[in-house]
């Protein structure tokens, strides 16, 4: 345990009653956990105002309160006023719990979309270059064979430092991990020692939470402004964001990737195949000893985009010391995570493609590598999609993606996400006002996501391409308040596949 005026000492502070000096179990900031010596941080939320549970907290047993805004009256208990009750609790976690993460070398990938494949990959290259490691992400948490289902991408600092005391126990040293905005904008990280950061893109998502690009960027560079000098941050160099995250990065080892022609290491010579990609990597400067002047590199993932994730992840492995020759050996044996670029055989001979491409640029870079891969095919295959948007989300996107759809794809299936509390019909006429031209009169509306999958299938030719996107991985689908079982990849083998192929 921890004496109250030590812990308080980590908290940035407005104001403070005088602090009796009582031992601290531990934190919280749900008024229902609260026992007797723990300290209750009040949360305002989107739906509930932690500072309504004062009472309760202190009923349950808490010695102490922090909070934005300081209850009236006495409360029998320290009240502690802060600016920001989300930064407080994370402070407030890290000196409860001892540092967590001490003596992992923590990984974070940041970015709109490829933050999953590029911590799996990281997690992939790590564990085959003889590392123990664990992974933290929207697949879930994964350590020691273990695998630990999350609603997260990014746990809240509690269960995150939890995580890290688990992981440190089964003596895991390397932790690979995607960092939501989300995350960032709320302080679940604030703390965390990366040793690494890698930037993928930022393109727009989350804006019924960040209501801007701008708040969006801000919160997205904030991995790079608590990196310490010694870590190295890799960077796509073909995002328009890019110069903001360099600009804001505290680590001395900053290297940019990408196709530009300043990037710091050049991804050229990419040759694109139904097997995945090869491509070289040619270092620009000089001062990157760790990276050769150039790497010829092969992929098993499919598309140009998961060149640019396979190209940064091996370049952050090569500034962390692993050999040109087991980096280029071990970047040929990964493979995708669930979810992503997942394709199955139909028997027909078309191919059913599950991902999780959920925003425009996603659901872009899908269908145009789709296009692309079977362009030259004397079939002539058709594109068919299958997708939605979800409820209580950014709504300006539905009809962006409506238009990418169009754009790319000869037939249209618009069908449920994850309405949430949403009525469905009304997120389908969004994404129908996006959708022009002649493929509106190929665009079917089925409202029910199980329907629209097999009549997509159903409809489908030999040699077509049915690409089912949106949810992914996800084995659930959210209408209303229920989580109903659900997975895409479990609907197209139950309506009889020849077997799933493997991630592109």
């Amino acid at each position: 345990m921890t004496r109250l005026s030590r812990v308080m000492e980590a908290v940035d502070q407005l104001h403070s009653d005088e602090l009796f000096d009582v031992d601290v179990v531990d934190v919280t900031t749900d008024s229902r956990e609260v026992r007797p010596g723990w300290i209750f941080v009040a949360v305002r939320g989107t739906s509930f105002d932690g500072h309504t549970a004062i009472t309760n907290a202190i009923a349950a047993g808490a010695v102490a309160i922090v909070a934005e805004i300081a209850p009236n009256g006495p409360c029998g208990v320290p009240v502690v006023t802060v600016k920001d009750s989300r930064l407080a609790f994370a402070q407030i976690v890290r000196v409860v719990t001892n540092g967590p993460a001490t003596g992992l070398h923590i990984y974070g990938v940041t970015g709109t979309n490829g933050k999953t494949t590029c911590a799996t990959i990281l997690e992939q290259m790590f564990a085959l270059a003889g590392r123990r490691v664990g992974f933290i992400g929207t697949t879930g948490n994964r350590f020691a064979g273990e695998v630990l289902a999350t609603n997260y991408t990014t746990p809240h600092a509690r269960a995150l430092a939890d995580l890290f005391l688990e992981m440190r126990g089964h003596s895991i040293d390397t932790v690979c991990m995607e960092v939501s905005s989300h995350a960032l904008d709320q302080h679940r990280v604030w703390g965390v020692p990366f040793r690494g950061a890698i930037f993928t893109n930022l393109t727009r998502d989350h804006l019924d939470y960040h209501r801007t690009m701008e708040a969006y960027g801000r919160a997205k560079k904030r991995l790079f402004d608590m990196l310490e000098p010694d870590a190295v941050a890799v960077l796509d160099a073909d995002s328009e964001w890019t110069p903001y995250m360099k600009r804001h990065c505290k680590a001395e080892r900053t290297i940019t990737v990408g196709r530009d022609v300043d990037a710091d290491v050049r991804i050229v010579d990419v040759d694109l195949s139904l097997r995945g990609a090869s491509f070289a990597l040619v270092r620009r400067r000089s001062d990157l000893q760790n990276i050769p002047p150039r790497l010829e590199c092969t992929t098993s993932l499919l598309g140009d985009f998961n060149v640019t994730n396979a190209a940064v992840c091996a370049v952050m492995c090569l500034a962390e010391g692993i050999s040109d020759a087991d980096v280029v050996r071990h970047l040929s044996q990964v493979s995708g995570p669930a979810g992503r670029m997942e394709r199955h055989l139909l028997p027909n001979g078309a191919v059913a493609v599950v991902d999780y491409a959920h925003t425009p640029d996603a659901l872009d870079n899908a269908l145009r590598v789709l296009r692309k891969l079977h362009a030259d095919s004397s079939a002539r295959p058709h594109i068919h999609v299958v997708f939605g948007c979800g409820g209580d989300r950014d709504k300006g996107k539905r009809p962006e993606m409506g238009r990418i759809a169009a754009l790319h794809a000869d037939f249209i299936w618009l069908t449920s996400d994850n309405p949430r509390s949403e009525d469905p019909a009304d997120i389908l006429r969004h994404i129908l006002g996006g959708i022009e031209g002649a493929v509106r009169e190929r665009t079917t509306v089925i409202e029910d996501r199980r329907d629209a999958i097999r009549a997509a299938l159903a409809a489908a030719g030999p040699n077509d391409v049915v690409l089912v996107a949106g949810k992914g991985h996800e084995e659930y689908q959210i209408i209303g308040l229920e989580r109903l079982p659900f997975s895409d990849a479990a609907e197209i083998i139950a309506i009889g596949t020849a077997g799933r192929s493997g991630s592109m």
